[in-house]
């Protein structure tokens, strides 16, 4: 029958399936009024969207990919795709069919979501209890087995397996049981379900339960469902409770111990029959009395254990213990540890008692021996060169020497030989920040060393190098760490002088090359400076005003050189100086006056606020005049000299008994590891060739030792690039 137009509209529109039809880019074209429902957009709406706005985002790619298949083979696909609307609150899974025609591509789709969600359930579900599902159709000898099945066997998923190939993945025993159960069930519909065990592609073992039913019609078997689960856990923890068993068994056998049951109103007690026969007890009745089994006590041990047995069975709870030397058949007595528990009646009274003697006759002889052996090590640590201590795994301390004892005893009131303590909690503090990293390198196998600085308690510098060496048990395991520190003060203190040394031996090479490098450039730069101003003024310059700027110039280098010279000559004849002192009193603002005009010049020049304030009060004070002058000018001069912008402020301020003079800039600073060597001699925060500053480094130098003789003194502090302060305080009587 032959759709009209109409019938064929009516049809579209009233379908379950979802049709529609888009180009190669995927451009909608035309969809029924179902699609409504996968875009949530009315159906004029849906028409010119692309379908990958709607498509999720893995399934994009897949989508192009089947286009451009359909355009090359133009054969019918199907294929299930995710989609989510606009407001991304559901997702759908549509499977399509899929036909090109015309440029076009024709899609009819129904909704599988459901069977999508339930599949991708079952899936999550088999790999979680690491079930497989199969069936099997005989009629057609097709087989099916799930991912899951394919995992179980350390297979490839899709790789070609049938029942018959099945079974070779079975022990060679059990591959006729296992055919035995597949062929009743293809010929007779008997079910199965048994347990096996199977060896896999790469070599595992596993336990699998396998679990087979038939589905039949007329009497004949047309389907077979079934599943694979993997069980080695719970196959292995069965096995493994039957090991213990036999471990339990054997253990006490190992152990030379045996289990009792003593019932307290007959005093009859049970002994396992392996027991009996070490004690020599009869082996032809499962009860002994007890006063048959005291007999075998001790007889020094006897009367203290009878003591203990009674006390036992009228003290609270329900534990009981006792320890005595047992006599064997072979005439030899053991030392045995008796565990218990008590059963009580209504009133409290211990009427049952089940436990286990315990033979720790080695024990005993293995602690006399460590006593022994612990004396020993004791005698061994006190009168050695070093404090030892001996620590477990956690850190507490087992033992240690005398004279460690007696300094925790002494510092912390704690005696580490009657009181568990971590040395940790009763080393000196300075020792703490490296005993961490180095007990747990010792821990991991590894003898960690370190030096450690401490002051005594006298105030004197001690050295002494810490080390953590592992202790190892008969296993191999690490037992404990044993802590030493030896002192080596004497070591260390050689070892500093020789650094010291050669740090100023390297210094003074330093200040070698500086002072070559300094003078060469201070004494050559003015003198070549003369020698050029000279040649041209006599041999070549006729114009009267540069002649005249030469010849500044010429000053200028001549006054530079002779004030190198000079310093020069005032650092090497400082003891002459001292001896030949002019004292006078002077008027303090004047004199520091004087050196401020001196050079206003210099900082005019540079463009700087040059400010002075003196005292109203005119402070005096009886100085050597040009020797403080000296002093304060190459202050001044240093402060112009590195200020490129801003300020220089001289102040003068009358105390009580000083004057004190400061020569503040906003200069470029001092760096704080320069800021201590600042008034070396011959030292510049840059030096040589491509220094940024001009000088020979002697100025502050010379300057602080002028105001020492005067008996004054002289601070500096500065921040880098934030200016420099120098304070001068002279006394105003020396």
């Amino acid at each position: 029958m032959t759709l009209n137009t109409n019938e064929f509209s009516f049809f579209t529109e009233k379908t379950l399936l979802f049709l529609m039809i888009f180009d190669q880019k995927g451009n909608v074209c035309e969809v029924n009024k179902r699609c409504e429902i996968l875009f949530k957009l009315p159906k004029d709406e849906i028409k010119g969207q692309s379908i990958y706005n709607f498509l999720l985002d893995d399934e994009e790619s897949v989508f192009r990919d089947t286009i451009s298949l359909l355009y090359q083979n133009q054969e019918q696909i199907s294929k299930t795709f995710g989609f989510a609307t606009l407001a991304s609150d559901t997702i759908l899974y549509i499977k399509f069919d899929l036909i090109y025609s015309q440029e076009r591509i024709y899609a009819f789709g129904i909704d599988v979501t459901q069977e999508h969600e339930e599949h991708r359930l079952l899936t999550s579900l088999s790999s979680l209890t690491k079930t497989g599902a199969w069936h099997y159709d005989p009629i057609n000898d097709n087989v099916y087995f799930s991912d899951e099945c394919y995992h179980l066997h350390d297979l490839e998923v899709g790789t070609s397996l049938n029942m018959l190939e099945a079974l070779h993945y079975y022990p060679e025993a059990s591959r006729e049981r296992v055919k035995n159960y597949w062929d009743n069930l293809i010929d007779h519909g008997v079910s199965y379900d048994y347990v096996d065990q199977i060896i896999t592609k790469k070599g595992n073992k596993k336990w699998i339960r396998v679990i087979g039913e038939a589905i039949k019609h007329k009497d004949k078997v047309i389907f077979v469902n079934g599943c694979f689960s993997d069980i080695t856990e719970q196959q292995n923890y069965i096995e493994q409770l039957k090991y213990n068993e036999e471990t339990k068994k054997l253990a006490l056998k190992g152990i030379r111990s045996g289990l009792f049951d003593h019932e307290i109103k007959t005093n009859m007690v049970f002994y396992s029959k392996d027991f009996r026969r070490m004690l020599g007890l009869p082996i032809d009745t499962d009860f002994v009395p007890e006063a048959a089994f005291r007999k075998m006590i001790h007889p020094e041990d006897a009367k203290e254990a009878m003591e203990r047995h009674k006390a036992n069975l009228q003290k609270t709870g329900y534990h009981y213990f006792n320890h005595y030397r047992l006599k064997h058949l072979d005439g030899q007595y053991r030392h045995y540890e008796v565990y218990g528990y008590r059963k009580k009646n209504n009133k409290g009274e211990t009427i049952r008692m089940i436990g286990n003697l315990i033979d720790v006759h080695q024990k005993k002889l293995n602690e006399r021996t460590i006593i022994e052996d612990k004396s020993r090590l004791a005698a061994m640590v006190n009168n050695g060169f070093s404090y030892t201590i001996l620590l477990n795994t956690s850190g507490e301390i087992l033992m240690a020497d005398e004279d460690s004892i007696n300094i925790i005893k002494r510092d912390f009131n704690i005696d580490p030989t009657t009181t568990t303590c971590r040395f940790i909690d009763v080393m000196p503090v300075n020792f703490k920040s490296t005993f961490a990293n180095e007990f747990n390198e010792a821990l991991k196998g590894n003898t960690a060393k370190k030096e450690i600085e401490r002051t005594t308690r006298k105030g004197a510098v001690q050295w002494l190098e810490s080390k953590y060496t592992p202790i190892k048990d008969e296993n191999n395991s690490i037992n404990a760490v044993l802590v030493s520190f030896h002192d080596i003060t004497e070591q260390k203190t050689a070892e500093l002088a020789i650094k010291e040394a050669h740090l100023k031996e390297q210094e003074l090479s330093n200040l070698k090359s500086n002072i070559l490098s300094n003078f060469s450039h201070e004494i050559r730069t003015p003198l070549n400076g003369i020698m050029t101003i000279c040649n041209m003024l006599l041999l070549e310059e006729e114009n009267p005003g540069d002649r005249k700027k030469l010849s500044a110039f010429l000053d200028e280098s001549k006054e530079r050189l002779l004030a190198t010279i000079n310093n020069l000559s005032h650092y090497s004849e400082i003891e002459t100086i001292q001896k030949n002192l002019n004292y006078v009193e002077v008027d303090m603002n004047y004199t520091v006056e004087t050196s401020f005009r001196e050079y206003r010049h210099f900082a005019n020049s540079k463009n700087l606020d040059y400010i002075l304030k003196l005292d109203e009060r005119c402070p005096s004070a009886n100085i050597d005049e040009d020797i403080f002058s000296t002093a304060l000018n190459n202050i001044i001069h240093n402060s112009i000299k590195y200020t490129d912008t801003g300020k220089v402020m001289i102040k003068v301020k009358d105390e009580k008994s000083t004057v004190k003079i400061s020569i503040k800039d906003s200069g470029i600073g001092i760096g704080k590891d320069n800021l201590k060597k600042i008034f070396d001699p011959f030292i510049q925060e840059s030096i040589g060739l491509s220094r940024k500053y001009e000088g020979t480094g002697i100025g502050l130098s010379l300057s602080k030792r002028y105001i020492e003789i005067l008996g004054g003194k002289i601070k500096v502090t500065s921040k880098l690039n934030q200016g420099t302060k120098f304070v001068i305080t002279i006394p105003k009587n020396i």
